[in-house]
């Protein structure tokens, strides 16, 4: 081979070199980046799975906060249905008592119109 040649071919050469050397560096900065990111997803990885534990126990404390409720609420059911039926009887009784002195009014009043009524006959004769 001639000189020339060889001395082109080693120029392209360098300049090939010259620029894998610069698509290296480039790759290099890159991977760098890559590794930044994949640092960060693992960092944010880490802050879901964090976050899905703390949400488990949310949704853990929040149901026993609804069981607590719902007894709670059972037992004042029962005890509003209680207290429904003891104002009912209460009520009842109240009512009989009512008709009672209902009748011994109307009684009262029966008796008083009769002895009027004899009173006024006697005064006629």
């Amino acid at each position: 081979m001639d000189q020339e040649l060889l001395q082109y071919l080693g120029e392209r050469f360098g300049e090939v070199h010259s620029q894998f050397d610069t698509v290296n560096q480039r790759l290099a900065r890159v991977e760098r980046r890559l590794d930044s990111h994949d640092q960060r997803f693992s960092s944010i990885d880490r802050r879901f799975d964090s976050m899905d534990q703390r949400f488990d126990e949310l949704k853990r404390h929040t149901g026993v906060l609804a069981e607590g409720l719902r007894h709670e609420v059972h037992l004042l059911a029962d005890s509003l249905g209680t207290h429904i039926e003891a104002e009912h009887v209460r009520h009842q009784a109240i009512q009989e008592q009512f008709r009672e002195t209902r009748a011994l009014i109307h009684l009262s009043y029966e008796q008083l119109r009769q002895r009027v009524e004899n009173l006024e006959r006697r005064d006629q004769n």
